[in-house]
């Protein structure tokens, strides 16, 4: 008689059937005559096997839970291999695979690598494009397609280079400009250029510091945007190295340090300027990081911010006297502009204009870049400037710049935005506002702080617009 528990029965049962399924999976994967799921038209290589960047492969298992494919090898029935999905694009047929790997061919084996830390990923190809990707120094990317796009200049001077579209590893996929890329070709036994993230202080590296001009890495950042911002960007920002007189100096917007040293030494890859809190890190040859934290920094995309003990500097290979030129020159470009778009809607409009609201007082600009407010006691505290207590009829008078730069959030909805400078002419008191025409009206309201891309990115919302109306006079 058979006193066999039937729950254990069961249970054996269960667990025989689940050895069989898995056997059974792992046969249909890693036998030849495992059934196919389609076809796949390789992106990247997959290393140590014949699945190279271009091949078209069998797929025989698609998981959504882990984000692969299984494989098979091009010419090899039998060896099968787990793949992530940015490893290949996904066809229905052979023929659709074979089709897209004809046009993909001539980038098949070409990569490109990031020869500076923070190089973007754009959704376009040109600089005003969104960022989607951020790319660390030495890390690689497939080159998809070769594409036209907009040139990008720096200092007035159109940068060498070419628009690739391209894919990170983790599949995200737009363009980069290949002027601070190292293109290469995947070549059989060879693999992709390596780019030193930290190369070991040593004399030839302290040299460096002492003979280079070091510019706060969002320089290069404004500049790559063409959203150059003449009050920071200028010669007083820095990291300047005194050899002589044992002193480091560094300057950044709202930030000023001398740290005098007595020796240097190097712990790791950081060159310790002994004395002071102050080491430093070469990325590369035209990229540092200085600390004074004591800690491992982490930096943002524009390589400093605000209240940061830790920033990046890098060598940048143009005049800043000549960029700040170009910019100025832009500006005043701008404000004619201004009083063009204003002649098109009132023909008689003379050098200088004037715009009246019951709220927000009597607005006057010149066209040589002066303004005048008056009557603004109904606005609320801090949308306008203060006037002075000496004042002469309670006008606030001071210097109107056009051309102030627009993030990509706000710039649909304004048509530009200008910088109203106040107070002593060696540093004047800034505020800056966005403005807009509708019909007759002239909308102003009072924009957020510029960022260190050199955007303003938001409208300040404590106050509301004001709304002006064009005086003929």
């Amino acid at each position: 008689m058979n006193f066999e528990d039937p729950r254990l029965k069961g249970r054996s049962t269960a667990r025989a059937l689940f050895f069989v399924a898995v056997a059974a999976l792992f046969s249909l994967l890693y036998t030849g005559c495992a059934r196919l799921e389609g076809w796949g038209m390789m992106v990247w290589s997959v290393k140590g096997t014949s699945a190279k960047a271009g091949t078209v492969v069998p797929v025989y298992l698609k998981s959504n839970i882990s984000k692969t494919y299984v494989i098979g090898m091009p010419g090899d029935t039998k060896t099968k291999s787990e793949v992530p999905f940015p490893s290949l694009e996904y066809f229905s047929s052979k023929a659709k695979a074979e089709k897209r790997a004809k046009e993909f061919a001539p980038y098949a084996s070409l990569y490109l690598t990031a020869g500076r830390d923070g190089l973007p990923i754009r959704d376009m190809p040109k600089v005003s494009g969104r960022r989607v990707y951020r790319l660390r120094l030495g890390e690689s990317v497939k080159a998809l397609d070769k594409v036209d796009g907009e040139a990008v200049f720096t200092g007035g001077r159109a940068l060498p280079g070419e628009w690739y579209y391209v894919q990170a590893t983790d599949g995200t996929r737009g363009y980069v400009f290949s002027n601070t890329m190292i293109l290469y070709e995947e070549k059989e036994g060879s693999s992709a250029p390596v780019v030193e993230s930290a190369p070991a202080p040593s004399a030839s590296l302290l040299d460096m510091v002492y003979s280079k001009p070091w510019r706060p890495a969002y320089y290069q950042t404004m500049l790559d945007d063409d959203s150059v911002d003449p009050d920071l960007f200028a010669l007083q920002y820095g990291l300047f190295a005194d050899a002589k007189n044992s002193q480091i100096r560094v300057e950044l917007p709202g930030y000023s340090n001398a740290f005098n040293f007595s020796s240097v030494s190097q712990a790791g890859d950081w060159l310790v300027f002994e004395g002071s809190n102050l080491r430093i890190r070469f990325e590369n040859d035209a990229s540092i990081v200085a600390d004074w934290s004591g800690t491992d920094p982490v930096l943002p995309d524009e390589g400093w911010a605000k209240g940061d003990q830790y920033a990046r500097f890098v060598h940048i290979d143009t005049s800043v006297p000549v960029v700040v030129s170009g910019e100025n020159a832009h500006r005043d470009a701008e404000l004619k502009s201004f009083f063009q778009r204003l002649a098109r809607i009132q023909s008689n409009i003379g050098s200088s204009v004037s715009f009246l609201s019951d709220t927000a007082g009597i607005f006057n600009i010149d066209a040589n870049g002066g303004f005048e407010w008056s009557h603004t006691e109904q606005l609320p505290a801090g949308f306008a400037p203060p006037v002075p207590a000496d004042a002469q009829g309670n006008v606030l008078k001071g210097k109107i710049r056009f051309g102030l730069h627009l993030g990509s959030g706000i710039a649909s909805a304004w048509s530009g935005g200008f910088s109203l400078l106040t107070g002593s002419s060696d540093k004047p008191d800034r505020q800056d506002f966005v403005y807009r025409f509708d019909n007759s009206q002239f909308i102003m309201a009072k924009a957020t702080p510029v960022t260190l891309r050199g955007t303003t990115d938001g409208i300040d919302t404590r106050y509301s617009p004001a709304t002006y109306y064009l005086v003929v006079k």
